[in-house]
Protein backbone atom coordinates (compact mmCIF):
# COMPACT_ATOMS: atom_id res chain seq x y z
CA UNK A 1 0.00 0.00 0.00
CA UNK A 2 1.67 3.48 -1.03
CA UNK A 3 2.50 5.51 2.19
CA UNK A 4 2.80 9.07 -0.02
CA UNK A 5 -0.03 11.31 -1.33
CA UNK A 6 0.87 11.59 -5.33
CA UNK A 7 -0.57 14.18 -7.44
CA UNK A 8 -3.51 12.82 -8.43
CA UNK A 9 -4.66 12.31 -4.40
CA UNK A 10 -3.51 16.36 -4.55
CA UNK A 11 -6.36 16.45 -7.48
CA UNK A 12 -9.02 14.74 -4.77
CA UNK A 13 -7.76 16.65 -2.00
CA UNK A 14 -6.85 19.84 -2.96
CA UNK A 15 -6.71 20.67 0.85
CA UNK A 16 -3.71 18.97 1.66
CA UNK A 17 -0.55 21.17 2.38
CA UNK A 18 1.15 19.04 -0.31
CA UNK A 19 -0.92 21.00 -3.09
CA UNK A 20 -0.14 24.27 -1.53
CA UNK A 21 4.00 23.42 -2.13
CA UNK A 22 3.29 21.84 -5.24
CA UNK A 23 1.75 25.17 -6.20
CA UNK A 24 4.88 26.82 -4.46
CA UNK A 25 7.63 24.62 -6.47
CA UNK A 26 6.07 25.72 -10.30
CA UNK A 27 6.15 29.36 -9.46
CA UNK A 28 2.43 30.24 -9.91
CA UNK A 29 1.41 33.36 -9.12
CA UNK A 30 -1.72 35.31 -8.89
CA UNK A 31 -0.35 38.34 -10.36
CA UNK A 32 0.16 38.48 -13.59
CA UNK A 33 -1.82 35.27 -14.40
CA UNK A 34 -4.04 36.87 -17.35
CA UNK A 35 -0.82 37.72 -19.38
CA UNK A 36 -0.44 34.98 -20.43
CA UNK A 37 -2.42 31.97 -22.92
CA UNK A 38 -1.83 29.88 -20.26
CA UNK A 39 -3.03 31.73 -17.71
CA UNK A 40 -5.96 32.93 -19.28
CA UNK A 41 -7.17 29.02 -19.89
CA UNK A 42 -6.87 28.76 -15.93
CA UNK A 43 -8.97 31.48 -15.19
CA UNK A 44 -11.03 30.33 -18.28
CA UNK A 45 -11.67 26.79 -16.65
CA UNK A 46 -11.71 28.09 -13.21
CA UNK A 47 -15.05 30.20 -14.14
CA UNK A 48 -16.16 27.06 -15.93
CA UNK A 49 -15.66 24.94 -12.43
CA UNK A 50 -17.74 27.79 -10.64
CA UNK A 51 -20.45 27.93 -13.46
CA UNK A 52 -20.57 24.31 -12.94
CA UNK A 53 -21.44 24.68 -9.64
CA UNK A 54 -24.17 27.47 -10.10
CA UNK A 55 -25.96 24.49 -12.47
CA UNK A 56 -25.94 22.60 -9.29
CA UNK A 57 -23.91 20.27 -10.43
CA UNK A 58 -21.77 18.14 -8.13
CA UNK A 59 -19.34 16.34 -9.88
CA UNK A 60 -16.19 18.36 -12.01
CA UNK A 61 -14.40 16.42 -14.67
CA UNK A 62 -10.98 15.74 -14.17
CA UNK A 63 -8.31 16.47 -16.62
CA UNK A 64 -6.45 12.71 -17.74
CA UNK A 65 -3.23 14.18 -18.44
CA UNK A 66 -2.71 17.56 -16.09
CA UNK A 67 -3.38 16.92 -12.50
CA UNK A 68 -1.54 20.36 -11.90
CA UNK A 69 -4.43 22.21 -13.78
CA UNK A 70 -6.98 20.55 -11.74
CA UNK A 71 -5.23 22.11 -8.73
CA UNK A 72 -4.74 25.61 -9.79
CA UNK A 73 -7.99 25.58 -10.91
CA UNK A 74 -9.46 25.05 -7.83
CA UNK A 75 -7.75 27.50 -6.19
CA UNK A 76 -8.54 30.39 -9.00
CA UNK A 77 -11.90 29.02 -8.78
CA UNK A 78 -11.77 29.92 -5.12
CA UNK A 79 -9.94 33.31 -5.74
CA UNK A 80 -12.84 34.23 -8.36
CA UNK A 81 -15.93 34.02 -6.41
CA UNK A 82 -14.05 36.14 -3.52
CA UNK A 83 -13.90 38.81 -6.42
CA UNK A 84 -17.44 38.38 -6.94
CA UNK A 85 -18.08 38.37 -2.91
CA UNK A 86 -21.50 37.28 -3.72
CA UNK A 87 -22.32 34.59 -0.89
CA UNK A 88 -24.55 32.54 -2.99
CA UNK A 89 -22.11 31.80 -5.74
CA UNK A 90 -19.10 30.98 -2.84
CA UNK A 91 -21.47 28.68 -1.16
CA UNK A 92 -22.71 26.55 -4.53
CA UNK A 93 -18.99 26.25 -5.26
CA UNK A 94 -18.16 24.98 -1.60
CA UNK A 95 -20.94 22.56 -2.30
CA UNK A 96 -19.54 20.97 -4.91
CA UNK A 97 -16.22 21.20 -4.07
CA UNK A 98 -17.55 19.30 -0.91
CA UNK A 99 -19.85 16.87 -2.59
CA UNK A 100 -16.61 16.06 -5.16
CA UNK A 101 -13.80 15.67 -2.45
CA UNK A 102 -16.69 13.69 -0.21
CA UNK A 103 -17.00 11.19 -3.25
CA UNK A 104 -13.43 10.42 -3.79
CA UNK A 105 -13.41 10.12 0.10
CA UNK A 106 -15.74 7.77 0.25
CA UNK A 107 -14.56 5.39 -2.31
CA UNK A 108 -10.97 5.75 -1.16
CA UNK A 109 -9.28 2.72 -1.01
CA UNK A 110 -6.14 3.68 0.55
CA UNK A 111 -6.38 3.50 4.33
CA UNK A 112 -3.34 5.04 5.11
CA UNK A 113 -4.05 8.44 2.82
CA UNK A 114 -8.11 8.29 3.95
CA UNK A 115 -6.56 8.46 7.47
CA UNK A 116 -3.95 11.63 6.68
CA UNK A 117 -6.61 13.28 4.92
CA UNK A 118 -8.93 12.59 8.37
CA UNK A 119 -6.60 13.86 10.45
CA UNK A 120 -6.18 17.48 8.27
CA UNK A 121 -10.28 17.61 8.86
CA UNK A 122 -9.37 17.43 12.20
CA UNK A 123 -11.75 14.49 12.86
CA UNK A 124 -10.90 10.78 14.69
CA UNK A 125 -13.52 8.70 13.24
CA UNK A 126 -12.13 5.10 14.30
CA UNK A 127 -14.46 4.25 17.50
CA UNK A 128 -17.74 5.63 16.17
CA UNK A 129 -17.81 9.04 18.36
CA UNK A 130 -16.53 12.34 18.17
CA UNK A 131 -15.90 14.63 20.80
CA UNK A 132 -19.11 16.71 21.88
CA UNK A 133 -17.75 20.24 20.60
CA UNK A 134 -16.95 18.46 17.58
CA UNK A 135 -20.15 17.04 17.02
CA UNK A 136 -21.97 20.11 17.98
CA UNK A 137 -20.30 21.94 15.14
CA UNK A 138 -20.89 19.77 12.05
CA UNK A 139 -24.56 19.07 13.21
CA UNK A 140 -25.58 22.22 13.59
CA UNK A 141 -26.26 22.91 10.16
CA UNK A 142 -28.39 19.63 9.94
CA UNK A 143 -31.91 19.95 10.17
CA UNK A 144 -33.57 16.84 11.02
CA UNK A 145 -34.46 16.25 14.83
CA UNK A 146 -32.69 13.34 15.97
CA UNK A 147 -28.85 15.51 15.14
CA UNK A 148 -30.21 17.36 18.32
CA UNK A 149 -27.49 16.69 20.88
CA UNK A 150 -30.44 16.06 23.33
CA UNK A 151 -31.46 13.11 21.44
CA UNK A 152 -27.82 11.19 20.96
CA UNK A 153 -25.79 9.11 23.29
CA UNK A 154 -23.14 11.29 24.98
CA UNK A 155 -20.34 9.21 27.24
CA UNK A 156 -17.29 10.48 28.44
CA UNK A 157 -17.90 13.75 26.01
CA UNK A 158 -18.17 11.94 23.03
CA UNK A 159 -21.17 11.54 21.17
CA UNK A 160 -21.81 8.12 19.67
CA UNK A 161 -22.88 8.02 16.28
CA UNK A 162 -23.27 5.23 13.80
CA UNK A 163 -21.22 4.21 10.51
CA UNK A 164 -23.68 6.27 7.95
CA UNK A 165 -24.13 9.31 10.54
CA UNK A 166 -20.81 9.73 10.29
CA UNK A 167 -20.53 10.00 6.80
CA UNK A 168 -23.13 12.63 7.12
CA UNK A 169 -20.67 14.78 9.62
CA UNK A 170 -17.25 13.95 7.42
CA UNK A 171 -19.71 15.72 4.23
CA UNK A 172 -20.30 18.62 6.29
CA UNK A 173 -16.61 18.83 7.91
CA UNK A 174 -15.25 18.65 4.50
CA UNK A 175 -17.39 21.39 3.11
CA UNK A 176 -16.50 23.27 6.02
CA UNK A 177 -12.74 23.43 5.66
CA UNK A 178 -13.34 24.45 1.83
CA UNK A 179 -15.81 27.72 2.94
CA UNK A 180 -13.02 28.04 5.87
CA UNK A 181 -11.94 31.99 4.83
CA UNK A 182 -14.17 32.42 1.64
CA UNK A 183 -14.28 35.11 0.67
CA UNK A 184 -10.27 35.40 0.67
CA UNK A 185 -8.88 39.34 1.20
CA UNK A 186 -7.65 39.98 -2.90
CA UNK A 187 -5.70 42.93 -3.67
CA UNK A 188 -7.28 45.52 -5.36
CA UNK A 189 -4.66 45.01 -8.83
CA UNK A 190 -5.51 41.26 -8.52
CA UNK A 191 -9.66 42.72 -8.59
CA UNK A 192 -9.24 44.64 -11.35
CA UNK A 193 -7.11 41.74 -13.21
CA UNK A 194 -9.43 39.36 -12.67
CA UNK A 195 -12.52 41.97 -13.81
CA UNK A 196 -13.44 40.03 -17.25
CA UNK A 197 -13.64 36.74 -15.33
CA UNK A 198 -15.95 37.96 -11.99
CA UNK A 199 -18.48 40.18 -14.18
CA UNK A 200 -18.96 36.77 -16.27
CA UNK A 201 -19.64 34.94 -12.97
CA UNK A 202 -21.91 37.71 -11.84
CA UNK A 203 -23.70 37.75 -15.10
CA UNK A 204 -24.53 34.43 -14.79
CA UNK A 205 -25.22 34.91 -11.46
CA UNK A 206 -28.42 37.20 -12.56
CA UNK A 207 -29.57 35.27 -15.23
CA UNK A 208 -29.94 32.54 -12.92
CA UNK A 209 -32.17 34.41 -10.59
CA UNK A 210 -34.11 36.48 -13.45
CA UNK A 211 -34.47 32.88 -15.04
CA UNK A 212 -36.28 31.53 -11.59
CA UNK A 213 -38.02 34.90 -10.28
CA UNK A 214 -37.93 37.59 -12.91
CA UNK A 215 -37.37 41.28 -11.92
CA UNK A 216 -37.75 41.53 -8.69
CA UNK A 217 -40.65 43.19 -7.51
CA UNK A 218 -41.90 44.41 -4.59
CA UNK A 219 -45.17 44.46 -5.08
CA UNK A 220 -45.16 40.52 -4.96
CA UNK A 221 -43.95 40.21 -1.94
CA UNK A 222 -45.91 38.02 0.76
CA UNK A 223 -48.16 40.09 3.70
CA UNK A 224 -45.45 38.91 6.26
CA UNK A 225 -42.29 39.83 4.27
CA UNK A 226 -44.32 43.22 3.44
CA UNK A 227 -45.02 43.68 7.49
CA UNK A 228 -41.72 43.13 8.38
CA UNK A 229 -39.95 45.41 6.07
CA UNK A 230 -42.75 48.27 7.18
CA UNK A 231 -41.74 47.29 10.90
CA UNK A 232 -37.98 47.71 9.68
CA UNK A 233 -38.81 51.07 8.21
CA UNK A 234 -40.52 52.53 10.99
CA UNK A 235 -37.91 51.99 13.22
CA UNK A 236 -38.93 48.53 15.03
CA UNK A 237 -36.65 46.48 16.78
CA UNK A 238 -37.12 43.13 14.58
CA UNK A 239 -37.18 39.54 16.53
CA UNK A 240 -34.34 37.47 15.16
CA UNK A 241 -37.02 35.14 12.99
CA UNK A 242 -38.13 38.53 11.77
CA UNK A 243 -34.71 39.53 10.90
CA UNK A 244 -33.58 36.22 9.24
CA UNK A 245 -37.07 36.02 7.51
CA UNK A 246 -36.76 38.47 5.57
CA UNK A 247 -32.54 38.71 5.10
CA UNK A 248 -33.41 35.03 3.87
CA UNK A 249 -36.38 35.90 1.20
CA UNK A 250 -34.70 39.40 -0.02
CA UNK A 251 -31.63 37.35 -0.84
CA UNK A 252 -33.66 34.22 -2.63
CA UNK A 253 -35.33 36.48 -4.94
CA UNK A 254 -32.65 37.95 -6.15
CA UNK A 255 -31.31 40.88 -3.60
CA UNK A 256 -27.43 41.72 -3.00
CA UNK A 257 -25.93 42.26 0.31
CA UNK A 258 -25.89 46.06 -0.38
CA UNK A 259 -29.60 45.93 -1.54
CA UNK A 260 -30.82 44.32 1.63
CA UNK A 261 -28.59 46.80 4.02
CA UNK A 262 -30.15 49.54 1.73
CA UNK A 263 -33.88 48.03 3.21
CA UNK A 264 -32.36 48.35 7.37
CA UNK A 265 -31.07 51.14 6.56
CA UNK A 266 -34.48 52.71 6.49
CA UNK A 267 -34.69 52.21 10.14
CA UNK A 268 -34.28 55.88 12.09
CA UNK A 269 -31.33 53.51 14.32
CA UNK A 270 -29.86 51.78 11.46
CA UNK A 271 -26.30 50.46 12.47
CA UNK A 272 -24.37 49.73 9.35
CA UNK A 273 -21.91 47.75 11.11
CA UNK A 274 -23.97 45.67 12.68
CA UNK A 275 -26.38 45.48 10.14
CA UNK A 276 -24.03 44.06 7.50
CA UNK A 277 -22.31 41.91 10.28
CA UNK A 278 -25.92 39.86 10.79
CA UNK A 279 -26.75 39.91 7.02
CA UNK A 280 -23.41 38.53 6.17
CA UNK A 281 -24.07 36.05 8.85
CA UNK A 282 -27.00 34.86 7.37
CA UNK A 283 -26.22 34.75 3.53
CA UNK A 284 -22.95 33.25 4.32
CA UNK A 285 -24.69 29.96 4.98
CA UNK A 286 -27.01 30.40 2.46
CA UNK A 287 -30.01 30.01 4.57
CA UNK A 288 -33.71 29.46 2.74
CA UNK A 289 -36.89 31.39 3.99
CA UNK A 290 -38.45 29.99 6.22
CA UNK A 291 -41.63 27.78 5.34
CA UNK A 292 -45.12 29.48 6.18
CA UNK A 293 -46.08 26.79 9.08
CA UNK A 294 -42.47 28.32 10.47
CA UNK A 295 -43.50 32.14 10.26
CA UNK A 296 -46.69 30.90 12.36
CA UNK A 297 -44.62 29.33 14.62
CA UNK A 298 -42.18 32.36 15.32
CA UNK A 299 -45.83 34.93 15.39
CA UNK A 300 -44.67 36.90 11.77
CA UNK A 301 -47.04 35.36 9.65
CA UNK A 302 -49.83 38.33 9.32
CA UNK A 303 -52.24 39.88 7.47
CA UNK A 304 -52.61 36.21 5.31
CA UNK A 305 -54.68 37.35 2.35
CA UNK A 306 -56.75 34.97 -0.01
CA UNK A 307 -53.38 33.59 -1.73
CA UNK A 308 -51.61 32.93 1.71
CA UNK A 309 -54.43 29.96 1.93
CA UNK A 310 -53.03 28.48 -1.24
CA UNK A 311 -49.61 28.56 -0.68
CA UNK A 312 -47.34 26.88 2.29
CA UNK A 313 -43.95 29.01 1.07
CA UNK A 314 -43.38 32.12 0.89
CA UNK A 315 -41.28 32.38 -1.92
CA UNK A 316 -44.09 30.14 -3.52
CA UNK A 317 -46.53 33.36 -2.86
CA UNK A 318 -44.13 35.53 -4.62
CA UNK A 319 -43.93 33.59 -7.54
CA UNK A 320 -47.32 33.08 -8.15
CA UNK A 321 -48.22 37.00 -7.11
CA UNK A 322 -45.67 38.00 -9.62
CA UNK A 323 -47.21 36.01 -12.27
CA UNK A 324 -50.88 37.36 -11.70
CA UNK A 325 -49.23 40.86 -11.63
CA UNK A 326 -47.02 40.52 -15.00
CA UNK A 327 -50.64 38.87 -16.54
CA UNK A 328 -52.14 41.94 -15.21
CA UNK A 329 -49.70 44.32 -16.63
CA UNK A 330 -49.42 42.65 -19.89
CA UNK A 331 -53.75 42.44 -20.41
CA UNK A 332 -53.66 46.36 -18.96
CA UNK A 333 -50.90 47.16 -22.11
CA UNK A 334 -52.81 45.58 -24.59
CA UNK A 335 -55.60 47.22 -23.73
CA UNK A 336 -54.08 50.41 -23.74
CA UNK A 337 -52.43 49.45 -27.20
CA UNK A 338 -55.83 48.81 -28.64
CA UNK A 339 -57.31 52.44 -27.27
CA UNK A 340 -54.57 53.74 -28.82
CA UNK A 341 -54.65 52.45 -32.24
CA UNK A 342 -58.68 52.81 -32.46
CA UNK A 343 -58.09 56.43 -31.41
CA UNK A 344 -55.56 56.61 -34.29
CA UNK A 345 -58.15 55.24 -36.62
CA UNK A 346 -60.68 57.98 -35.83
CA UNK A 347 -58.15 60.62 -36.13
CA UNK A 348 -57.40 59.41 -39.17
CA UNK A 349 -60.75 59.42 -41.06
CA UNK A 350 -61.04 62.23 -39.38
CA UNK A 351 -58.32 64.25 -41.28
CA UNK A 352 -58.96 62.13 -44.64
CA UNK A 353 -62.84 63.31 -44.65
CA UNK A 354 -61.14 67.07 -43.91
Amino acid sequence: MRTSVEKRDLAHYPFLPEAQGLLASRGIKMAGLSGSTTGCSYLDRAADRIMLALNGKTVYPESEDDVVSDIITYVLARVLVSCTKDTRTIDRLCRMEAARVYAYFHAEENQLLKKRVCEELGLETGDGSLAVIRYVELASRVRDAKWRLINRDVLAGRVKVSADEMDVLIAERIRNILSCGLPLDIPEPILREYLPWSDKILSAVQERTLAEFGAIDESAYPPCIQSLISAAAAGVNLTHSGRFSMTAFLHNVGMNNEQIGGIFARSPDYNPDMTNYQVDHILTNEYTTPSCATMLTHGICVNKDRLCESVSHPLNYYRSKKKMLDKMRMRDEATAKKAEGSDGGDLGKEASED
